[in-house]
């Protein structure tokens, strides 16, 4: 398995634990209000902007990809 694959899973598995029972219960209050949405919301809403992040630095980080794109040029 490589460095790139071992760091994917660890940011995945965190953001994945931080929305659910162990950590959750920290982030589960009402206020403040974020742009006028609870925070708890928000905090739900941030951890799926950082797994789209995570998964599109994943994937532009493919080292196939790179390979494809220098082939066709």
């Amino acid at each position: 398995m490589t460095t790139r694959k071992k760091i994917f899973l660890v940011i995945i598995l965190l953001i994945q634990a931080s929305i659910i029972w162990p950590i959750y219960p920290f982030f589960s209050n009402i206020y403040p209000l974020i742009l006028g949405v609870p925070f708890s919301f928000a905090w739900v809403i941030l951890m799926l902007v950082l797994s789209f992040l995570t998964v599109l630095w994943y994937y532009l980080s493919d080292p196939t990809l790179k390979n494809s794109e220098s082939q066709t040029s």
